[in-house]
């Protein structure tokens, strides 16, 4: 029974080793993947809220714009505005609610003389009713 004892301590000494003696690295995660906007990158655009976002210009005026949402009751809210003038301000409702990523798709028609179109994506604050979240994307003329 002993040599069984001094046995099982061995390979349990052994094993132990083992694992002190190759460390692994395992790099520390970025802060900035989920809580900081991390702006455009490649011609999409991202923050806290909102994510792998493309803009498509499907004709004069027209575009296609599609990505994914975390936002509270999948309630995707935009307003498109060109100076001071506001050119539209509606909602679009995503796939799936927050906690969860839910894909979104807006089909945009705009009067064609815009001169500098820009889209704000946002969600409204269940406390408050203010804009949070705000990503701001300009479209292409």
């Amino acid at each position: 029974m002993q040599f069984r004892t001094n046995m099982l301590t061995t390979c349990l000494l052994a094993m132990s080793l083992t694992a002190v003696s190759f460390p692994s690295f395992i790099p520390p995660t970025a802060a900035s993947t989920h809580s900081h906007p991390v702006g455009e990158d490649k011609g999409q655009y991202e923050n806290e809220s909102f994510r792998n976002i493309t803009i498509t210009k499907t004709g004069e005026g027209q575009y296609a714009i599609k990505g994914e949402a975390r936002v509270n009751e999948a309630n995707v809210r935009f307003v498109v505005t060109d100076g001071d003038k506001t050119l539209a301000n509606s909602f679009v409702t995503a796939s799936t609610g927050a906690p969860e990523w839910g894909s979104f798709s807006i089909d945009l028609k705009l009067d064609p003389s815009a001169k500098s179109p820009a889209l704000s994506l946002f969600e409204e604050s269940a406390a408050t009713g203010q804009r949070i979240h705000e990503l701001n994307i300009p479209l292409p003329k």
